[in-house]
């Protein structure tokens, strides 16, 4: 009895010590122990030796474990950040990575892709991956780059490939993704390589790193703003009922979502980095119509910020209920929001927990840093109030200007972009009394209104001071 005892113990320790280590971390259900490759040339059969709930990583025979292991680590935490930094790729969360001495390179698959059954995969061969170091990292970021752009927020497929082409999405991904990881040194190195590259597509010398994806990167909100592109696409970008994109990107559309994006006109930047054709300005123009995205601020919405004084990324939003979800979804990030610009006739509520929840800050007008609210937010209400409102064309035609309740002076106006002069009707909500002014400092001649008036008749283009009452 003693020595079945015995049998069966070694029998159970042996079967334990086969088991990838993190066996006891996981708690989605464990991968399959081996698996056959049947895509391209592929064809061995790859085991697992390691896997959690964020990776699954399979070697081939020709791969020493004891001097590769490191990709375990490192892999997780790669993944771990692209999906903080995009949500969630589809599939069961995992990324498959498949790791070869043979098959030169690297391709990715993606969950809704039979050909690798149906798994987020990245496949890299070429190596025997004994260091961490230089190709051998780049490729596997590389490969991630794919799946995020051919997978991110519920869509499949990447309509931006045809212009971007294989490498120079990738390029800013590994950037952002060393930095954000703080493998400083490694980020440094990519740096210093892709600012010295260029390439024929779309026009012979075409410096991507250099003039676009870094002066993007750097100047409107680092890795919030690649997030947000991906994120646009899939609001407005045409897709089927699958989820899967239904044309390609022509580059005036692709200019119009990175200023969506960046929340500022990016066509001068683009200009300096491809050249401006009449095709991409047609382009450009369509994709305008076609897809209503806000550039930079508004007076018609709510811009925030990352960053104090009004840096890092920016969102617009409009009036309405912003729980958790919907901040995120909208390109705000949780307790990452510093300041923000608030338009005439908006109130915004900021509070401290999902569910408009937790204490609140309630803000008004333009505030660049939120002091003992920085960093805090989790939900967000916007709400607008009706305003009066100045035309300087009878019949509420030509400029117009928003005015909350104050006194404006012949400065104040030329400020808000009413010049001397030259207003001519003006449309006054229920409960506000505007007072007229010929002359500046609140003299002269006066003319009151409480309702919409259409034509100032004897007072056309003869306005230099307002006083707005509510």
């Amino acid at each position: 009895m003693k020595k079945r005892l015995a049998i069966i113990i070694i029998t159970v320790l042996l079967f334990i010590s086969a088991i990838p280590s993190t066996y006891a971390q996981a708690s989605l259900a464990a991968p399959s122990a081996t698996w056959q490759e049947h895509w391209f040339e592929h064809n061995q059969l790859v085991t697992l030796v390691y896997y959690n709930d964020d990776v699954a990583v399979y070697f081939d025979d020709d791969i020493d474990k004891t001097k590769a292991d490191w990709i375990y680590s490192f892999i997780t935490t790669v993944w771990q950040y692209t999906k903080q930094t995009y949500g969630s790729m589809g599939g069961d969360g995992r990324l498959y990575v498949v790791i070869h001495n043979k098959y030169p390179g690297g391709h990715p698959a993606y969950y809704y892709d039979s050909g690798h059954d149906y798994r987020n995969v990245i496949d890299v061969g070429g190596s025997d991956f004994s260091s961490q170091s230089e190709w051998n990292i780049d490729a596997l970021v590389h490969e991630i780059g794919h799946i995020v752009e051919s997978a991110s927020n519920g869509t499949k497929g990447s309509q931006a490939f045809g212009i971007w082409q294989d490498s120079k999405w990738c390029e800013i991904f590994q950037y952002d993704v060393y930095k954000g990881i703080g493998m400083t040194s490694e980020a440094n190195r990519i740096y210093n390589s892709y600012m010295s590259v260029t390439d024929s597509f779309p026009t012979s010398g075409t410096a991507w790193f250099k003039n676009w994806f870094y002066p993007i990167y750097a100047n409107y909100g680092e890795s919030q703003v690649l997030s947000n592109f991906f994120r646009l696409l899939s609001q407005h970008y045409p897709k089927n009922s699958d989820g899967y994109y239904t044309e390609d990107m022509n580059i005036g559309e692709f200019v119009h979502f990175m200023s969506g994006a960046a929340g500022e006109d990016l066509k001068s930047l683009a200009t300096n980095a491809f050249g401006w054709t009449t095709e991409y300005e047609n382009q450009h123009q369509t994709a305008c119509q076609d897809y209503p995205l806000n550039y930079g601020t508004t007076d018609d919405a709510v811009t925030f910020y990352g960053d104090a004084n009004y840096g890092g990324w920016r969102a617009i939003l409009g009036a309405g209920s912003y729980n958790y979800s919907e901040m995120l979804a909208a390109g705000i990030p949780n307790d990452k929001l510093s300041s923000l610009k608030v338009p005439a006739g908006f109130k915004v509520t900021l509070y401290e927990n999902a569910n408009f929840g937790g204490s609140q800050k309630v803000v008004t007008g333009d505030t660049s840093y939120l002091s003992d609210f920085n960093d805090l937010t989790s939900s967000i209400k916007v709400e607008a109030e009706d305003l009066p409102e100045f035309y300087t064309d009878a019949n509420y035609q030509g400029t117009s200007v928003k005015l909350s309740a104050g006194s404006y002076n012949n400065s104040d106006l030329i400020a808000k972009g009413l010049k001397n002069d030259s207003l001519s009707s003006v449309k006054v909500p229920e409960g506000y009394k505007i007072t007229l002014y010929q002359d500046a400092d609140y003299k002269g001649s006066t003319i009151v209104l409480q309702e919409d008036t259409s034509s100032l008749g004897d007072f056309n283009d003869k306005t230099s001071s307002i006083k707005v009452e509510k």
